[in-house]
């Protein structure tokens, strides 16, 4: 679970921060209270933060052999529900994962 926000189309003072914000929100979240707004996402920002697929780990972690310990993630941390709004508006991303 994880809280929405309630930006509406009010421009970011730090386009970065906003970016670092979102990610943070919704990073692993299965459930928003709240509205979940996507929102001036510049044309480089990595949305990959909004699906988690089974057998990939956070790190890139590979377990044996790459020096890194293996992350086990639950089968599947997309967002399934949103007790509020979605708003997808005025980004400059070609698409969402």
């Amino acid at each position: 679970v994880c809280t929405g926000t309630d930006m509406k189309l009010l421009r970011p003072s730090s386009p970065e921060s906003h970016y670092e914000t979102l990610r943070h929100l919704y990073q692993g979240c299965q459930v928003v209270q709240g509205n979940l707004e996507l929102t001036y996402l510049p044309a480089d920002a990595d949305t990959a933060f909004l699906k988690v697929r089974s057998g990939k780990t956070p790190g890139g972690g590979e377990g044996r052999g790459s020096g890194r310990p293996l992350t086990l993630v639950p089968p599947s941390q997309d967002i399934k529900e949103v007790q509020g709004y979605v708003l997808i508006a005025e980004n400059n991303v070609s698409g969402l994962e």
